[in-house]
């Protein structure tokens, strides 16, 4: 009999130890089945994504640019391109619709550094002369771009992305929580919002808009929103795959470090190529020295971003390389010392004043020599600061002013008098 309940007793225990090992198992089956979803995930997230065999990335490809492509040993480059839809139909790379970014961290740097590079940048490549980046990569795609700005800029690169302008909306409407923040404020990145903010040209509002979009792809592809919703990091995989064009060194751990990353990415400093055009011919002017300089603060990881405006910087450095002389060419008394006075209010260097053969002239003339490339800048300077009616005049060699060349010659017309009347 008290063998009898003795048994009575143990079998609750029993029952017990089977749910328990019934529950232990089902939970290594469901940690099982969502390992083999994560690891599914990463196989289809590895053939699907960096597809780009790169040779311009490649450490072994002879160097480019005249120094070689340098950068900090602990910096990583990024070039980032905007372009057009892809239509597998039409046999050409699709157009760049934005500046093309050179996105840099590491370096020591607190907060990247995204130098953008306008779409009309004249470079010049082996087999088509001088050309713009656009059309660099119109001809040849990821590749030949990311050649001819190492090879120009002599800044390493060590990964491209080439991004279509569907990707940022698109990802936008799949994670649906994405801010696009101003210092006024932040509002949802609606669809329309952002290809305006693509194409708007200001490139504060464009870097602005990357890093809010960038930031929210980045949360829904690291490690951690993965294991909580690879359907989600699923669908983005495929976004990213029709949208966007990566290198292969991007692949498996080095893209889910990439994303996290950018989860995790706060503020950037950012600045731009400056480029000057010559308003008569529509033509841009090369600025050798303020471009070179913002590719060194990449080669050597110092801060990007300088004081003033990119502009500002630009007419500063043109203005004070050229000799300017000003000629009466009005007839009215002390116009041409007035002018004098507006120009060195300006911070131009004028060398000295006088008469022109002839009076009467009814408009201010701005002539130029060919030597050196920044005297056409100066000129175009000059005369935007003394007013629309202005004209400009290429010449073949230096004007000549008391029998010695200078840089620009100023021939004020009546159209500068200030008091609106020939004397």
């Amino acid at each position: 009999m008290s063998d009898l309940f003795a048994s009575a007793r143990r079998a609750p225990r029993r029952w017990v130890g089977r749910g328990v090992g019934t529950v232990v198992t089902v939970a290594v089956l469901a940690v099982v089945a969502w390992a083999l979803v994560i690891a599914a995930l990463w196989v289809y997230a590895w053939f699907q994504l960096g597809g780009l065999d790169l040779r311009a990335t490649d450490p072994e490809e002879p160097a480019l640019g005249s120094l070689g492509a340098q950068a900090p040993a602990d910096a990583t480059t990024v070039l980032v391109a905007l372009t057009g839809p892809r239509d597998p139909t039409v046999p050409r790379e699709p157009d760049l619709v934005a500046p093309v970014a050179l996105v840099q961290v590491g370096a020591g740097r607190e907060v990247p550094a995204v130098l953008l590079l306008p779409p009309e940048l004249p470079v010049v490549v082996d087999g088509l002369g001088q050309v713009t980046l656009a059309q660099v990569h119109e001809e040849g795609g990821e590749d030949l771009l990311a050649r001819a700005v190492i090879d120009y800029a002599e800044v390493r690169i060590d990964h491209v992305v080439s991004v279509t302008e569907e990707f940022l909306p698109r990802m936008a409407e799949l994670l649906g929580d994405v801010e696009l923040c101003t210092p006024t404020g932040c509002t949802p990145a609606t669809t329309q919002l952002i290809r305006t903010a693509q194409r708007s040209g200001d490139a504060e509002v464009f870097v602005s808009t990357l890093v809010d979009v960038i930031r929210g792809v980045g949360r829904s592809m690291d490690r951690a929103s993965v294991i909580r919703s690879p359907l989600t990091a699923k669908r983005a995989v495929d976004v990213v795959a029709a949208e966007v064009r990566t290198d292969v060194s991007l692949r498996g751990r080095t893209l889910l470090e990439l994303a996290e990353g950018f989860a995790a990415l706060g503020p950037v400093e950012h600045d731009e190529i400056p480029l000057l055009r010559n308003p008569r011919s529509g033509e841009l002017l090369p600025l050798e020295e303020p471009v070179m300089v913002r590719f060194q603060r990449l080669r050597d990881g110092s801060a990007l971003a300088a004081d003033g405006s990119p502009e500002d910087e630009v007419e500063g450095l043109v203005i004070d390389l050229v000799d300017v002389a000003v000629l009466n060419g009005a007839g009215i008394a002390g116009l041409a010392a007035d002018t004098q006075v507006r120009l060195e209010a300006e911070g131009f260097r004028v060398v000295g004043t006088g008469n022109a053969a002839t009076f009467g002239r009814p408009t201010t003339v701005v002539a130029y020599g060919p030597e050196p490339a920044t005297t056409e800048a100066a000129a175009v300077i000059l005369a935007e600061r003394l007013g629309d009616t202005v004209e400009l005049e290429a010449l073949d060699r230096a004007p000549l002013f008391e029998g010695e060349p200078v840089d620009v010659l100023v021939t004020v017309g009546t159209d500068l008098d200030p008091e609106g009347q020939q004397g």
